[in-house]
């Protein structure tokens, strides 16, 4: 006799709906280009199977991904959000891989030359794989652009297929959909059409509607989203909270302080995968420190689903050249991790006490050191890998467990008095 799970795909084959017998994707990581965020955000996979039987570190965005970052005006979400995007999109392009970067940007915080310097991309690759827009976009035709866009994937899934080179936790091979990268900068500026058209918008009933439609709308995309491999990422501003009377309100969600808010609805606040925070703490000139204009921003997790939240890593934003520091971050974070010895000019590894360098001159001279090098990626390595989350289940004594025995004593308890 068949099983009722046998029974069931049988019915569910019949339902003209495509979904009805999808089964649930495994999720694969795509890097950001940083490591230390892509281990602040990573996790542990291990394969066990008849056959393979080992590990893998899965870490960066997931497939299919809705991602906030906010901060305050300034400190360098949207520079963030442009560089990942770029790193992220550009490896499937080389390949020739039909990977796209959608941009939806409300706010122009970045003129387009300097977001093409983020993106990294060259004037072929931007003609065939980039779209911008700045212009006409209101909360539904934001959502038409990504249903077109899951739509046409779909349809064209045989084409756009891809093979990770990563298996799920049962040692199978785990394909997937050329990733598409889509950037809304920023959230807060969105608004539903009637509301983008209304010149005397104002008033608590436009900022409730605002809510309203925003919420149903990333409801809906969430979905959209992993099933076609959209990572989306959201850009948000942290904004004052206005008081009412004298005791403080609480903060909106985990990770904001008091008095803080953050704008357009709390939909893309609980929907999102992923919430980073950025905060420029630290001011940097040229003259000191490492020779540039800049901030230590500190980059921390509100939320995610695939490590704990309120971790947080320093990044350099360097304003001299224009973008976030990969290197220089790298060595702020050993650097506060105390795994960097020495002062001044005096600064060295242990592993390479006759290796010297300063703040200054330390990309140089890792530049030209192979041996630095292997130090330096190495230690930066075994401080990033501590930050894994770790999937594993131990496997458990059914017999003899004391969870099990918890569940035999309470079911007990419970039928204490039936009569038999």
């Amino acid at each position: 006799m068949p099983s009722l799970m046998e029974n069931f795909k049988a019915a569910a084959s019949k339902i003209k709906d495509s979904g009805i017998l999808s089964e649930e994707q495994f999720d694969v990581a795509y890097s950001t280009g940083y490591p230390s965020i892509d281990y602040l955000n990573g996790t542990k996979i291990h394969v066990e199977s008849p056959d393979r039987n080992f590990s893998y570190e899965s870490c960066g965005l997931v497939d299919g991904s809705t991602n906030t970052i906010i901060g305050r005006s300034g400190s360098g979400k949207s520079t963030l959000t442009m560089q990942i995007v770029g790193n992220i999109a550009r490896p499937y392009i080389e390949q020739g891989l039909d990977c796209n970067i959608y941009i939806d940007d409300l706010e122009g915080s970045l003129p387009e030359s300097r977001k093409l310097f983020l993106l990294g991309l060259t004037q072929e690759q931007t003609k065939a794989h980039l779209d911008i827009r700045n212009v006409g976009i209101t909360a539904e035709n934001f959502y038409q652009r990504i249903q077109i866009i899951h739509d046409q994937k779909l349809a064209h899934k045989k084409d756009l297929l891809y093979d990770t080179g990563l298996y799920n936790m049962s040692g199978e091979r785990i394909f997937k959909l050329v990733p598409t990268l889509y950037v809304l900068d920023s959230y807060a500026m969105l608004l539903p059409k009637d509301l983008a058209e209304d010149d005397e918008l104002g008033g608590p009933m436009s900022a409730s509607s605002i809510a309203k439609t925003n919420t149903g709308l990333f409801k809906k995309i969430s979905q959209l989203c992993k099933e076609a491999n959209i990572i989306l990422t959201t850009v948000n501003h942290i904004m004052d909270d206005i008081q009412m009377g004298f005791i403080p309100k609480a903060a909106q969600i985990s990770g904001l302080k008091q008095g803080e808010r953050l704008p357009g609805g709390r939909a893309a606040i609980y929907l999102a995968n992923n919430m980073f925070r950025v905060d420029d703490s630290t001011t940097l000139k040229e003259k000191d420190g490492f020779g540039i204009d800049g901030s230590i921003v500190s980059f921390s997790i509100v939320k995610s689903r695939t490590n704990i939240s309120k971790r947080q890593i320093p990044l350099i934003f360097n304003k001299t050249e224009g973008g976030f520091d990969n290197i220089l971050s790298l060595f702020q974070l050993l650097k506060s991790e105390g795994e960097i010895s020495g002062a001044g000019q005096g600064l060295f590894f242990s592993e390479l006490p006759g290796e010297k360098f300063s703040q200054r001159n330390f990309k140089e001279r890792l530049e030209e050191s192979e041996e630095l090098q292997d130090v330096f990626f190495k230690k930066a390595y075994d401080v990033l890998k501590t930050y894994l989350s770790d999937t594993k289940m131990q496997e458990s004594n059914k017999d003899g467990s004391t969870n099990r025995k918890l569940q035999d004593r309470f079911k007990r308890f419970a039928t204490q008095n039936i009569d038999e």
